[in-house]
């Protein structure tokens, strides 16, 4: 009888124990579900600190208006911001992944001569551009990668050739000035004798076609001299606000052509008006169509067309002639460049002077058997 009482007391500490114990455990238990609770409050805090980070980082490198590519040490791309896609003209997702040299068609590092530093775009162009490289680290230090950061210096390039030729173009300006002056005088002399003999041989004498080509050399001559005395003088406007379609036509009265050869159409609102000197536009424009003329061996077209923004109006001459090479097309508004046999070149060269001093611009589209386009915008005036 004692045993068993004594093995119930036993018992019942044992089961004692046990609660105690089983209360200690649901107590840790509780403690450490609060604590995993905190934790992942601590997570979630952090991943949105993390999150937001990340974004703000690919969204500044996304703003930077430099080109931003980064490489991994083996020189796979693993960043192309949108500046980089904008000058290379390709998508992000078309480059990561892929070595930068296989794209681009060079090592990474920047070349020591800056005229080297050129980056292959997606159409095969070479871009010119200012670059910089630097090292990735980690914060041990050790090196992850490269980042490189460019400019695109194409229309920085373009400028300086541009005031390049404005330079070249005022010395060749004060020169024809010089020379125009200096021929102009004897020039003169030539003329009146050349009239003299034409007065004195009869005209069937053979020497009466000699004094005529003279004086087809003296007028010839002396086109050239009033031209290079146009192109070097300012250009002084009477401004005064005028329909486009009367100064085309005003234009179009002028013109000698054929038209069982080539017809001319012209679609300009009556109502657009620009601001302009009437007489000196309709220089130009008659410049324009007769090389527009000049250009069509055969038969062909000649069609005016307008266009018009709150600010410009755009009218294009496109004609069905000869065209030209890209070449030509890159030097027909240089003085004293041609493609004609008896040309001066100076009649685009001062038509863009006059246009360039009403506050406009010319441009021309051409293509080799494809004809011209020249294209005039000047300021619109209601």
């Amino acid at each position: 009888m004692t045993n068993e009482i004594s093995d119930i007391e036993t018992l019942a500490q044992a089961f004692e124990a046990f609660i105690q114990s089983t209360r200690t455990l649901e107590e840790a238990h509780r403690r450490l579900q609060e604590r995993v609770g905190e934790l992942d409050q601590e997570l979630a805090v952090k991943n949105r600190e993390l999150a937001f980070s990340t974004e703000y980082l690919s969204n500044l490198l996304e703003s930077i208006s430099d080109g931003v590519i980064a490489v991994a040490p083996e020189g796979i791309v693993t960043h192309f911001n949108r500046a980089a896609a904008a000058i290379l003209e390709y998508e992000a997702k078309e480059v990561t992944g892929r070595p930068f040299k296989e794209i681009f068609g060079r090592d990474f590092a920047a070349p020591r001569i800056p005229d080297d530093m050129a980056l292959r775009a997606r159409s095969g162009r070479m871009v010119p551009v200012s670059e910089r490289d630097s090292p990735i680290h980690d914060q041990s230090g050790r090196r992850i990668g490269n980042v490189k950061t460019f400019q695109d210096l194409s229309e920085i390039i373009a400028l300086r050739e541009q005031v390049r030729q404005r330079d070249r173009l005022a010395a060749i300006g004060e020169m024809a000035a010089t020379v125009a002056h200096e021929i102009r005088n004897p020039l003169g002399g030539i003329r009146g004798f050349a009239a003299f003999l034409a007065r004195d041989i009869p005209p069937d004498d053979p020497r009466a076609r000699l004094v005529k080509k003279i004086q087809e050399g003296a007028r010839i001559l002396d086109t050239v001299v009033n031209d290079l005395l146009e192109y070097t003088r300012p250009v002084n406007l009477n401004m005064t606000a005028v329909p486009c379609a009367v100064i085309i036509q005003d234009a179009l009265g002028y013109l000698n052509h054929d038209p069982a050869r080539i017809t001319v159409s012209v679609a300009v609102d009556p109502s657009l008006h620009v601001r302009a000197d009437a007489e000196k536009m309709r220089q130009v424009f008659l410049n324009i169509l007769i090389n527009a003329v000049q250009s069509i061996r055969d038969s062909g077209e000649i069609a005016i067309t307008a266009q018009s923004n709150d600010h410009y109006v755009a009218i294009a001459f496109r004609d069905t002639g000869c065209g030209m090479s890209a070449e030509e097309l890159e030097h027909i508004f240089w003085p004293f460049y041609t493609t004609k046999e008896k040309g001066t070149g100076l009649g685009l060269a001062v038509c863009r002077k006059i246009i360039e001093a009403h506050g406009g611009d010319i441009r021309a589209d051409s293509r080799p058997g494809e004809g011209t386009t020249i294209t005039v915008r000047l300021p619109r005036v209601e």
